[in-house]
């Protein structure tokens, strides 16, 4: 067996986040209760009817697209076979609901997703607080989780690559919350599946390339990626 081989058997077996299916149709979500992990992604998909699906607390409204910022037109209801994603990084209870047929508080046609702590992956703690990321130079494994937590200030966390931006929310996540510094204590778990060094910074106290306030989390291998009694071959 090859090295290249064992490499792909290996990554067939990393614990990835999540994803989960919604459908909607006959005035219904199915299921209506769904039990996530943090990092976990859940796809909306419209079979018939005119709907849409808001968070009762407006951190997301989406249909044939999501609100990218509260209040700015997306995610009004629609006819169209519409399939939406939403990626829930923190952890809680968000109910939900559609706009025509259903109302807050579990009235009518609505649905809850309650989000908890990972577990099936291996999570990693980042501390935000006194203008500093504790530790600053983190490494992980490939499939793991780092919840990202702020304790004091005013910060966010940027990737250098854009490839993620975090606080209150993270974007391309399909919610409409504030990914830019936050004085709130905002906590986020943010997935890594794929090998490499994630350099990042906090936007208005550091930038790109190490400067300031900033750190990185270099995503490897696990070290007995060769064990259970295989040999290393290349090849």
């Amino acid at each position: 067996m090859t090295k290249l081989t064992l490499i792909l058997l290996f990554m067939s077996t990393i614990s990835i986040s999540a994803v989960h299916n919604v459908t909607i149709s006959s005035n219904s979500f199915t299921p209506s209760v769904l039990n996530i992990e943090a990092g976990d992604t859940v796809i909306f998909t419209n079979t018939s009817g005119f709907h849409n699906v808001k968070a009762d607390d407006g951190s997301f409204r989406c249909s044939t697209n999501c609100e990218v910022a509260p209040g700015d037109g997306a995610g009004a209801p629609s006819s169209d076979a519409f399939v939406a994603e939403i990626t829930f990084n923190s952890i809680g209870s968000f109910n939900y609901y559609c706009e025509i047929h259903g109302g807050q508080g579990g009235s009518g046609m609505s649905g809850v997703i309650n989000v908890v702590a990972p577990t099936s992956s291996t999570v990693h703690s980042l501390q935000v607080s006194n203008f500093e990321f504790s530790p600053q130079d983190l490494q992980i494994e490939v499939g793991d989780i780092v919840n990202v937590f702020k304790v004091s200030g005013t910060h966010n966390i940027h990737a250098d690559d854009g490839s993620f931006k975090c606080s209150d929310g993270c974007i391309n996540t399909g919610k409409n919350l504030s990914s830019s510094e936050s004085s709130n204590n905002w906590s986020v778990y943010i997935p890594f599946n794929e090998v490499g060094e994630n350099p990042y910074f906090c936007e208005p106290h550091g930038g790109p390339g190490g400067i300031g306030m900033s750190g990185i989390i270099r995503v490897t291998l696990p070290d007995n990626i060769f064990s259970n009694g295989f040999e290393q071959v290349d090849g």
